[in-house]
């Protein structure tokens, strides 16, 4: 995944949210850490294993599951910087 695919999907993620799994409110680390060791979900940007789970909180779905392998993480983590998001 490039730069422009990554801000992309964070676009698409922000305008329907409910394409991702919905989250519990209250995640902590060992909620995360589950999810992305103990589980086995796609990496929602290549289709991969995912390795990182994070939760992305949408002010109209509420909490969403983000999982990710570890390149697209990093690549839409840049993209993310770049485009001034959080």
């Amino acid at each position: 995944m490039n730069a422009t695919a990554a801000a992309g999907l964070l676009h698409l993620i922000a305008a329907e949210p409910t394409l991702l799994a919905a989250a519990p409110a209250d995640a902590g680390e060992a909620d995360l850490d589950h999810r992305a060791r103990d589980e086995d979900h796609p990496c929602l940007g290549c289709g991969g294993a995912a390795r990182c789970a994070i939760v992305v909180d949408s002010a109209t779905a509420g909490p969403r599951w983000l999982d990710l392998c570890s390149a697209c993480w990093h690549v839409v983590r840049r993209a993310n910087d770049l485009t001034g998001g959080e």
